[in-house]
């Protein structure tokens, strides 16, 4: 199915100020929702209002503050197919369960549709999605890469002149510098990143400017 040109709107949400986006096809009308890491409901008001159809939520990694407004969409009457990197399945009820003892609060599990594995092609409506598994950050960190717009939603595996935190549960630096160096080999530098938290920024802006790229990319050893 043709579409046309692919916007992003990003909100930011949650506790940890997530940047939560919504994806659109400007003439099919087909969008998906990427890390619903809070309340969902300025992007519900904006899909409402440009007339689009929900095709996917995606989450970039298992951790709350991506995860934890999903619960919110199916309470809102939205149904949509949810997606995760199966190795990241269980982070999700680890954080969660723990963010619940420690808040006090109740916090609803989301439930996911598709587990993904390795690396995935998705066609959601007229959205093609090459979706890459780049574990670093977590196990099933993965970054959603669309090649007819040039954008690559990175999670929290490639920031603004950082990369992702690695001492969390199922961290690895090794990892994130093989990750990294898969995410240059694979996307064009021109393309724009619109990283999990703060600015969007550029993948050939990173490479002369981020000393984190820069040490992954000249990390020894690796394949």
């Amino acid at each position: 199915m043709a579409g046309g040109r692919v916007f992003v709107l990003r909100f930011v949400v949650g506790i940890l100020d997530t940047n939560m986006y919504l994806a659109y096809d400007d003439e099919a009308r087909d969008a998906v929702l990427v890390d619903v890491g809070g309340d969902p409901s300025e992007a519900l008001e904006w899909i409402s209002r440009l007339g689009l159809r929900l095709r996917a939520v995606l989450a970039t990694h298992g951790h709350l503050d991506h995860v934890i407004g999903i619960p919110r969409l199916s309470r809102a009457g939205l149904a949509s197919r949810t997606y995760i990197h199966r190795e990241d399945l269980r982070l999700v009820e680890l954080y969660l369960g723990h963010y619940s003892s420690r808040s006090g609060e109740s916090v609803e599990v989301p439930k996911f549709d598709v587990l993904l594995e390795g690396d995935a092609e998705l066609e959601l409506g007229s959205l093609k999605l090459e979706v890459l598994h780049t574990p670093g950050h977590s196990p099933g960190s993965v970054s959603i890469y669309v090649p007819s717009a040039g954008i690559l939603f990175s999670g929290d595996t490639l920031f603004s002149g950082t990369v992702g935190r690695t001492d969390l549960p199922g961290g690895s630096w090794t990892d994130l510098a093989k990750s990294i160096r898969k995410i240059y080999e694979r996307v064009p530098l021109d393309t724009v990143v619109y990283p999990g938290h703060g600015p969007q920024t550029t993948l050939r802006r990173e490479l002369r400017a981020n000393p984190f790229v820069e040490d992954a990319l000249k990390t020894p050893g690796l394949p």
